[in-house]
């Protein structure tokens, strides 16, 4: 017998949509999902962390120093 509800089958997949970006100020850390996968390795690079799946695909990028990037950035400007 199939579960069900209003919205269709319990088991449904969730539909989100990519990039998913997250902040946490607390913290000085964001982090931009920009693809599907599972980290299978991840290295940093000049305040980035860069982490891919097992094909080599960048799925994520987090931003380490928040802060930093920004006064970073109002310089320039």
């Amino acid at each position: 017998m199939a579960r069900i509800n209003a919205h269709g089958k319990l088991s449904s997949k969730k539909i989100t949509k990519t990039p998913e970006i997250y902040f946490d100020r607390e913290n000085d850390f964001a982090s931009i999902k920009i693809g599907k996968g599972v980290e299978a390795k991840s290295y940093e690079k000049n305040g980035f962390v860069f982490c891919e799946d097992s094909r080599g695909k960048i799925i994520e990028i987090q931003i380490l120093n928040l802060s930093d990037l920004a006064k970073g950035l109002k310089k320039s400007a």
